[in-house]
């Protein structure tokens, strides 16, 4: 045998297991070009022409640049709606994780019995549809016809009108009753790989409950924290059929978020351009929370 003929067929067998290793993940590349890649290339394509939802611009846009974004950031609309956006992102990623860390830490002090109810209960919650959820809150929370305000008549009470005067603490009480339960799953699971030689150190040390939290538990947890925290910001940042089945928005836009000021511009207006500018923005600022709490994870993943 030749030493070209012992070279050529090194270069194949390493080409096949080359082949061998890349082709199980042919399939997962495939779904991320075609069901995340290509959506986000056209979503920015069409944030720079004024692609229409009907008439000339749906059958021939045409490339205006940078026009939309201009427009987009020109507007008070849109500085209102982040400002919401804000809001509803922090309390409900604040109410999430305090709550499921919570009731995960009480609920692996209780009884069998009472974890499986509880775990039940939440996880009932959380697998319901978003748009479910947010009819049986409105239904619930409805100033006419509402259980609670039905309640209250009974009782004497006035009513209240709750998706009237509060209509964003609304949505974001729903947001958090919703998805709290991820993060008492992902807690749970957490709490269960914390020592119970460490624990227990700390309570010979004197230790209290809190301290016991604050002191012990959550700095070796902080990875799984900061990871549910990432998890639950960009499920947050991406909450549109919750808040619109809701308050759709309203009263006015006292509700409106990106996500329900993009659908209007784009559906409702027709405005499929614009509607694209804004979905790049709300994609860049699911990038960027990203990037911060990776940076956060790699400080945190420090040892000194």
């Amino acid at each position: 045998m030749t030493a070209g003929a012992s070279g050529n067929r090194l270069v194949k067998s390493r080409m096949v297991a080359t082949i061998a290793r890349i082709l199980p993940l042919a399939p997962a590349t495939l779904m991320i070009v075609g069901f995340f890649l290509i959506p986000i290339l056209w979503a920015v394509f069409a944030s720079l022409t004024n692609q229409g939802l009907t008439g000339a611009a749906a059958r021939n846009p045409v490339f205006i640049g940078l026009e939309n974004y201009y427009y987009l950031f020109t507007d008070s609309r849109t500085w209102d709606a982040l400002a919401r956006t804000a809001v509803f992102v922090v309390f409900s990623v604040l109410g999430q994780n305090v709550i499921g860390f919570s009731i995960a830490y009480a609920r692996q002090r209780a009884s069998q019995i009472v974890q499986s109810i509880v775990t039940t209960v939440m996880i009932i919650a959380w697998v319901v549809p978003e748009v479910v959820a947010g009819y049986l809150w409105y239904s619930f929370l409805s100033a006419e016809s509402g259980a609670l305000n039905q309640f209250f008549s009974m009782l004497g009470m006035e009513r209240q009108e709750w998706l009237v005067t509060d209509p964003l603490a609304a949505v974001i009480f729903i947001n958090i009753w919703r998805g709290c339960a991820f993060s008492l799953l992902i807690y749970g699971a957490a709490l269960q790989d914390v020592s119970s030689e460490v624990i227990e150190a700390a309570e010979i040390d004197g230790a209290g409950s809190l301290r016991k939290i604050f002191g012990v538990i959550l700095p070796i947890i902080r990875p799984v924290i900061l990871i549910n925290v990432v998890l639950t910001t960009l499920a947050t940042l991406g909450v549109f059929g919750l808040i619109w089945v809701v308050t759709a928005g309203g009263p006015g836009t006292r509700s409106e978020t990106l996500p329900i000021y993009m659908y209007t511009q784009a559906y409702d207006f027709g405005l499929i351009g614009y509607g694209s500018a804004i979905a790049v923005l709300l994609l860049s600022l699911g990038m960027i929370a990203s990037l911060v709490y990776v940076r956060l994870f790699n400080i945190g993943d420090k040892q000194p």
